[in-house]
């Protein structure tokens, strides 16, 4: 393939998956990896580290959109706060990558400790208007109580150390922190990740910089579409309710369990000696659970035949 046509389709990939990320507070690494693995034959390694650089821009663009909405859902103290230990815990992921012969005991417990979380989000019902600019005005950081901080906290260090250990930007862990534990909004805790996200992102790219893992080619042209994609994601989330995102991010926080577990090595590539195999084993695995959990909420809500509040548009600047 001509190298600027991989180029271009690389880019118009990374537009959608940055425009999805954005929306849900994620660095894309979860979206971006099977399709390195599959399509470009990169090995388990390489493609978390090259995946990252995309996820840094994809974060640093997004967090820039988010900050410019009226109102903004950043929540800059609580992003600060947590980034105190999301870092600290990335290095010590990566430093456990290194020392573990083999992380598949710690891997396990995350997959399990998550689980109940992705089938709360995948399950969530709406309480109260769920729009952008209500749940914005409803919350305050002075609010939090001590409690909430501490576990907030040690489940931001948590998040962090799966981060390092992976290779992933840690979006897909701090979302649950900020909403579940520290009690942010949906919306809120989407474009704070995004925030924090700078911070660990950044720790693990100087981190496989040095070790040299990262392909400049593919990052450089998917963190192009990445920051594209990351300007668009925050104009359409002013559009969509609290619990549309909570559900979508309880179907994309499935594949990482599945992964962690490493269902689809089992399945597919129990020898251990093909990459390519065990990602396609866990996207089996992950459609075979997630479309019947959509199909149940579809005939709930056909059941339930409840009508939806409009949702209010958020401000977006435009350049002058």
């Amino acid at each position: 393939m001509d190298i600027l046509l991989q180029a271009l389709l690389l880019i118009v990939f990374a537009v959608g998956v940055g425009t999805l990320a954005s929306m849900l507070g994620i660095g894309g690494g979860i979206i971006l990896m099977p399709l390195l693995v599959i399509v470009f034959g990169f090995s388990a390694r390489l493609a978390p580290a090259t995946t990252l650089v995309a996820a840094l821009f994809a974060a640093i663009a997004g967090s820039y959109a988010y900050l410019r909405q009226k109102p903004s859902p950043v929540i800059v103290k609580a992003g600060l706060f947590l980034a105190a230990t999301s870092v600290p815990g990335s290095l010590v992921g990566v430093w456990l990558r290194l020392i573990i012969p083999t992380d598949f005991i710690l891997r396990l417990v995350f997959a399990v400790v998550l689980l109940p979380i992705a089938i709360r989000m995948l399950f969530a019902k709406r309480k109260g208007k769920g729009d952008l600019a209500s749940e914005v005005g409803s919350f305050g950081f002075s609010q939090v109580s001590h409690r909430r901080l501490l576990s907030s906290l040690a489940g931001s260090f948590s998040a962090g150390t799966l981060s390092g250990l992976l290779g992933i930007g840690g979006g897909i862990l701090m979302v649950p922190v900020f909403n579940m534990m520290m009690g942010l909004p949906m919306h809120a805790a989407v474009a704070t990740s995004m925030l924090t996200m700078i911070f660990t992102a950044t720790s693990g790219t100087m981190l496989n910089f040095l070790t040299s893992e990262i392909d400049f080619f593919y990052s450089l042209t998917l963190s192009i579409g990445m920051v594209i994609g990351a300007q668009i994601g925050p104009k359409l989330i002013c559009h969509v309710n609290a619990i549309r995102l909570k559900q979508a991010f309880g179907v994309v926080l499935v594949y990482p369990l599945v992964n962690m577990a490493q269902l689809g090595k089992m399945m597919l590539d129990p020898s251990g000696t093909n990459p390519i195999m065990a990602t396609i084993g866990d996207l089996i695995i992950w459609f075979l659970i997630v479309v019947p959990a959509i199909f149940v909420k579809v005939v709930e809500s056909r059941r339930a035949r409840t009508l939806e509040t409009p949702s209010e548009k958020c401000e977006v600047p435009t350049s002058e």
